[in-house]
């Protein structure tokens, strides 16, 4: 046997060194050479080891996960496609200019109309129907997807309700499990309703109401269609949403004259204990467009427009701590070449520390920002299903590009 034969030169753990270095799809190849490759290779330990590896990768992806949309015709129905395109970063910040045409490897061709999120190598996907013509009551199921293993796992977590959801997807580092939390707006009661399933367990338990209402809960339930938005941020095995003690279920700009920075937080749900904190913002003005809350260096981050003149990006060095706030960044719009009449998300940090890039509220402006020399350049990198898809929108969702790493977890 191979690997009998290779131990004779080599140890094997050096053997299993050297190959948790692979990417997924030669890996899944190397389980046919040999029985003790295949135990090897499916080894809960190795599937973790791999992992490991991945997430901790110099050379980490910016991974382009695409919706492909094609109107059906005679009705006002869509074709649904999802896809993926692993794209190093490396390779971003040279050429911010690309078109991709997927390979059929990483495509799926499913119905769900929105993804959850991205955690661990799987994807959650969110499917849902109105089951009358009034559209009165939704059914929502998810369905988890490796791209990597090309595995789908059947539809799970099925639930009917009158009012929308919003879904998260993370992992509770504490049991071992990934998890799902669903989220809507409760008009009545400026508050929201929870919900949490346990992968494996198949039932949603209501757990309790978040404190304070998250920005923009209400809309975003309304456009699941529109595919993933951002909102929630996933930062030391917790979901993160900037919310709002007041009642804002309609714009920012509609309640913004009304408002001091005091009536914002960051509220965060702990996966594991299931239970809330608040966090207050660091002392800033109170910005006329809605700020934004992602991670950057491993840190929370808050991002805002200051006057309309500077983006400016604040770190929470320590989770959890305010006084770990710190002004982390201050760059000029003019500098930006851009408006300042959209919210923009940091998505990433070179190693370097030299090169920001940065993504619109909206889905429709990305940029590199060079820290040293003020300079920018748009990215335009582009996702095709096929060589020739002219009747299909393409949509590019850039909030999940920095959350997916490749892993031989299994979807069941």
């Amino acid at each position: 046997m191979l690997m009998t034969s290779l131990s004779v030169f080599f140890p094997e753990d050096l053997i299993t060194e050297i190959i948790s270095l692979l990417p997924v799809k030669p890996l899944l190849r190397f389980k046919c050479v040999s029985n003790s490759w295949n135990t090897l290779i499916s080894d809960p330990s190795f599937v973790k080891f791999h992992l490991k590896r991945s997430t901790t990768s110099p050379n980490p992806q910016f991974t382009l996960i695409t919706n492909h949309l094609k109107p059906l015709r005679g009705d006002y129905s869509f074709e649904s496609d999802w896809s993926m395109v692993p794209y190093p970063i490396s390779r971003l910040l040279d050429n911010p200019l690309a078109t991709f045409v997927v390979d059929s490897y990483y495509l799926l061709d499913n119905k769900e109309s929105s993804i959850a999120g991205s955690c661990n190598g799987l994807i959650c996907l969110v499917g849902h129907s109105f089951t009358n013509m009034f559209n009165e009551y939704q059914e929502y199921w998810l369905r988890l997807w490796n791209p990597a293993t090309r595995k789908i796992s059947q539809k799970i977590g099925y639930f009917r309700e009158l009012h929308s959801f919003v879904f998260n997807f993370g992992w509770d580092d504490s049991a071992g499990t990934f998890k799902v939390v669903a989220s809507r707006y409760i008009h009545d009661g400026h508050t929201s309703e929870v919900r949490v399933l346990t992968i494996g367990d198949n039932v949603w338990r209501n757990i309790g109401n978040l404190p304070v209402v998250p920005l923009g809960l209400e809309l975003r339930g309304r456009r699941i269609d529109k595919g993933y938005e951002y909102g929630c941020v996933v930062s030391n095995t917790s979901f993160n949403w900037l919310a709002s003690h007041k009642n804002m279920s309609f714009n920012w700009s509609y309640y913004v004259n009304d408002m001091t920075v005091e009536d914002l937080v960051i509220v965060s749900l702990n996966l594991g204990t299931e239970t809330y904190n608040c966090y207050q913002l660091p002392p800033v003005e109170l910005p006329p467009e809605e700020p934004t809350i992602g991670v950057l260096e491993e840190c929370l981050c808050l991002c805002y427009s200051y006057k309309g003149t500077d983006i400016v990006i604040w770190l929470m060095k320590k989770f959890g701590v305010e006084d770990s706030w710190i002004q982390f960044l201050k760059i000029s719009y003019h500098n930006l070449q851009l408006g300042y009449h959209f919210s923009f998300l940091p998505l990433f940090l070179s190693k370097d520390g030299d090169t920001l890039v940065l993504c619109s509220s909206h889905n429709e402006e990305a940029i590199l920002y060079n820290l040293r020399d003020n300079n920018m350049q748009r990215i335009e990198v582009k996702v095709h299903k096929t060589i020739i898809d002219h009747e299909t929108h393409n949509s590019l969702c850039l909030t999940l590009a920095q959350g997916y790493v490749e892993s031989l977890i299994s979807i069941c």
